[in-house]
C-alpha cells in the first residue's frame, strides 16, 4: 500500500493517509536531523500518552523518518509493534520530510539542529531557493543565505535559478563586485533582459498538507484555543493553483480591485507573521 509518495516536490502526503501496524524489530536506523540524539525525558513523558500518531517510514531503507522518540516510548511500554505510514521518495527527499516534520511538532529542534539541516539541504538541492530552505529546516531566509555562501562552488554547483516555494524557477542576480578603476567613467549599459522562459506547470500543495497534517497530531496546537485557531486559518488557505484560478474567475469585474486590495492586505498580515516566526525560530 503507498502512502506516501513523491510527485512535484521531494515530499507529499495524501488527504487521507492510512496506516499499517509494523514490526518494531523491522525497522532501520533513523536518518534523524537531532545531532543529540534521542532525548530520555521526552521519551519517558511519550510513554505515558495513549493515541500517539503513527511514525513515518522510508519504505525502500525501513528508515525512520519522524517518530524515533515514540518507538522508544513504545519499546519502554513492551509493545512489539507500532503503527507506521510509508514515504516512497529517495533518501535525500526522505531527509527533507524528517527535517519538516520534526519541526512541526513535538520536541522542538534545535538552532544548530535546524542550521546543520539546513547546509545539509543545501547541498542536496542547490537550485532551491533561501527562502524556500529556510521554510523547510525553520530558520531565516538570510540565515539559509549566510550558509550558502560560505560554501565553496566544488561543495555546490553555481546556478543563476533558484526554484521558490511555489516551484517555479527564478534568475538570480550574481554577486556583486567592486568595478575596476578606469581613467574614464564606464558608460552603463542596459541589462539584457532573460530569454523567456516556458511557463511551468503549477507546483502541487502536497508539501502543505504534510505540514499540516504533521500540525494536527501536535497537541500543543490542538488542545489550545489559539492553536486550534490557527490551523483553521491554513487549513481555509490550503488552496490549488487550480482552486484559485476559479475563485478568481468568479469575481465580478465590478468587485475585482476591492477584493485585490483586501487580498494584499490578508497577504501583508500573513508576511508580518512569517516574519515574527523566523525571529522566533531564529
Amino acid at each position: 500500500m503507498q502512502l506516501l509518495h513523491e510527485e512535484s516536490t521531494p515530499w507529499a502526503v495524501q488527504e487521507a493517509p492510512s496506516c499499517v501496524t509494523v514490526p518494531i524489530s523491522l525497522l532501520g536506523e533513523a536518518d534523524t536531523p537531532r545531532q543529540t540524539g534521542v532525548n530520555a525525558e521526552h521519551v519517558r513523558v511519550l510513554s505515558g500518552v495513549d493515541d500517539l500518531p503513527p511514525i513515518l517510514v522510508h519504505r525502500r531503507t525501513m528508515r525512520v523518518i519522524d517518530g524515533v522518540h515514540r518507538v522508544q516510548a513504545a519499546l519502554a511500554r513492551g509493545e512489539d509493534t507500532i503503527q507506521v505510514m510509508f514515504f516512497d521518495g529517495d533518501e535525500a527527499a526522505a531527509f527533507v520530510l524528517a527535517v519538516e516534520a520534526n519541526g512541526g511538532h513535538g520536541l522542538p529542534l534545535t538552532l544548530a539542529d535546524r542550521k546543520a539541516a539546513a547546509a545539509r539541504i543545501v547541498r542536496t538541492y542547490p537550485e532551491w531557493s533561501d527562502r524556500r530552505i529556510a521554510a523547510v529546516a525553520g530558520i531565516s531566509p538570510k540565515t539559509a543565505g549566510a550558509l550558502r555562501a560560505r560554501m565553496s562552488s566544488e561543495e555546490i554547483p553555481q546556478s543563476r535559478e533558484r526554484v521558490g516555494l511555489d516551484g517555479r524557477a527564478r534568475r538570480v542576480a550574481p554577486p556583486r563586485t567592486a568595478p575596476a578603476r578606469t581613467a574614464e567613467p564606464e558608460r552603463v549599459r542596459a541589462p539584457v533582459p532573460p530569454p523567456a522562459q516556458p511557463k511551468p506547470q503549477p507546483a502541487g500543495r502536497t508539501n502543505h498538507g504534510a505540514a499540516i497534517y504533521a500540525l494536527r497530531r501536535d497537541p500543543s496546537l490542538r488542545f489550545s484555543e489559539n492553536g486550534r485557531t490557527l490551523l483553521r486559518l491554513l487549513d481555509l488557505h490550503s488552496v490549488s493553483q487550480s482552486g484559485w484560478s476559479g475563485i478568481t474567475d468568479a469575481v465580478p469585474a465590478h468587485c475585482a480591485s476591492v477584493v485585490a486590495d483586501l487580498a494584499r492586505e490578508c497577504a501583508e498580515a500573513w508576511l508580518q507573521f512569517a516574519d515574527a516566526l523566523d525571529e522566533k525560530s531564529a
